[in-house]
């Protein structure tokens, strides 16, 4: 990690945001509730990421009309679906 990553990831902590740490070179990220010590030769760290949403609407035959990431009021008949990233 560089200094400005570093820097980064440890003033998301302490104003209270999640972090997510995966030993180096390995490529699933674990959550970290609580950092008791940073080992930045070892460890990599990274704010963990929001989950994206995405908003679609849809006529009574499911097909999808139009999608947006903002939340809005679909066209009368139609019924707006709400879709989660979801973590594996």
């Amino acid at each position: 990690m560089t200094l400005e990553e570093m820097i980064a990831v440890l003033t998301h902590y302490k104003n209270g945001g999640k972090v997510q740490i995966r030993p180096i070179n390995t490529p699933t990220w674990y959550d970290s509730n609580v950092v008791q010590y940073w080992d930045f030769t070892s460890v990599d760290y990274r704010a963990k990421p929001e989950p994206q949403v995405i908003y679609a609407d849809f006529n009574d035959n499911g097909d999808a009309h139009f999608c947006s990431r903002e939340k809005y009021t679909p066209p009368f008949g139609r019924k707006l679906r709400k879709f989660v990233e979801v973590e594996e």
